[in-house]
């Protein structure tokens, strides 16, 4: 389980005020805003990476953080990193992204291939890969489909659904229509405040409230 409550972060300015969202096992939580509403501030939090000013954040499990920038060494193969990322040794790793929870990834297909030599939605899927193999329980995404192909979004998005299908906690910071219909509760953030959505109306319509 995560609990924000009353949360409140800020740089220079007050970017997020008085936050209050619970999200439960199995549950995805969508943040749609703008560029510079504090989505990623707020993912930062939870994470731990940021401090907020005031306010709580009480979480349950270990969590995994899937950043826009993916943290991704060209020069390696998918296989060195993810050695990288974890202690396993190399046939566990196999195992591992050939199980049941990383198989949607489809890392396999190109577990030899150089970063730098990758597509977009193959680093996606790896850096995706990367996070999920050290076994998190709450998974933090920011920006999942930008700059993917159709076939890269649909697999991540059966992973999310999979993921929460576990009892795993998703929190997706997004622009994109396609992943709130993946989303249980849909947060608007906008001039410093998060306020729920309905998450059936167009994107487009929310972010011009």
């Amino acid at each position: 389980m995560i609990t924000i409550e009353n949360v409140s972060v800020k740089y220079k300015k007050t970017v997020l005020k008085d936050v209050n969202i619970k999200a439960s096992n199995g549950e995805c939580i969508g943040l749609l805003g703008l560029n510079g509403s504090g989505k990623s501030t707020l993912l930062s939090a939870i994470a731990g990476i940021k401090k907020p000013a005031s306010g709580k954040i009480t979480t349950e499990g270990k969590i995994g953080f899937v950043t826009q920038e993916n943290a991704l060494i060209d020069e390696l193969t998918a296989y060195d990193n993810l050695l990288m990322w974890t202690s396993m040794k190399k046939d566990d790793i196999l195992k591992a992204i050939n199980g049941p929870k990383l198989s949607i990834l489809k890392v396999n297909d190109f577990i030899n291939v150089k970063v730098r030599n990758m597509s977009g939605g193959m680093k996606k899927r790896l850096a995706l890969a990367s996070v999920i193999i050290t076994g998190p329980d709450i998974l933090l995404m920011d920006e999942p489909l930008a700059a993917l192909d159709i076939p890269a979004k649909s697999d991540i998005l059966k992973f999310i659904d999979s993921f929460k299908a576990d009892g795993g906690i998703v929190f997706i910071a997004s622009h994109e229509a396609e992943v709130f219909r993946h989303c249980d509760t849909v947060y608007h953030l906008k001039d410093g405040k998060c306020i729920e959505a309905d998450k059936n109306r167009q994107v487009v319509d929310i972010i011009n409230d």
